[in-house]
C-alpha cells in the first residue's frame, strides 16, 4: 500500500477511453471517442465528459467513489430522433456495464461499474437538431 494518497483523475479517463476507443460500432461504422472534441468533428461522437472523485476514508487505505460522464452527440439536417443515441448508448452499456474487472493494475483497482443516471437533451443549430445523451456511471476505485 503506498503511504500516501494519490490522484486517480487521468487513469479514471483513460480507462474508459480506451474500453471505448474503436470499439463502439454502429451500421459499420466506428463512432469515435473524444476526450476534447477537435473542430473537424463530425457527429456523430461520443466524449468522455466529466468525472468527479470523492474520497473514501478507511484504515485499510486509499479509496474513492467515482463518476463518469459519457456524452453521446448526434446531429440531424432535418427530423432525426432518439433511436441513434439509443443505439451508441446499447452498445457502450454492453462494454461498461459489465460484471467484469473494470480495471487493474499494479497501483489501482476499478472495480465493476454501476449506472447511475441517463438524460436526453435537444437542441435547434444553425444546421439542423442537435440530440445528446449523457450517461452517468459509478465505480470504486481502489489504490493499491
Amino acid at each position: 500500500m503506498n503511504q500516501y494518497a494519490l490522484d486517480p483523475s487521468n487513469l479514471y479517463r483513460t480507462a474508459y477511453f480506451n474500453k471505448l476507443n474503436n470499439q463502439i460500432i454502429i451500421n459499420g461504422i466506428i463512432i469515435p471517442v473524444y476526450d476534447v472534441v477537435p473542430d473537424t468533428a463530425k457527429a456523430p461522437y461520443i466524449i468522455i465528459s466529466s468525472s468527479t472523485l470523492t474520497p473514501i476514508l478507511n484504515n485499510s487505505g486509499y479509496g474513492y467513489s467515482a463518476n463518469m460522464t459519457i456524452d453521446i452527440v448526434t446531429r440531424f439536417n432535418s427530423g432525426g430522433g432518439k433511436k441513434l443515441v439509443d443505439d451508441i448508448s446499447n452498445e457502450i452499456f454492453k462494454i461498461i456495464l459489465t460484471r467484469e474487472k473494470f480495471y487493474k493494475d499494479e497501483n489501482w483497482h476499478i472495480y465493476t461499474s454501476k449506472l447511475d443516471s441517463t438524460r436526453y437533451f435537444e437542441n435547434q443549430s444553425g444546421t439542423g437538431i442537435v440530440i445528446r445523451k449523457l450517461i452517468s456511471f459509478e465505480n470504486k476505485i481502489q489504490q493499491l
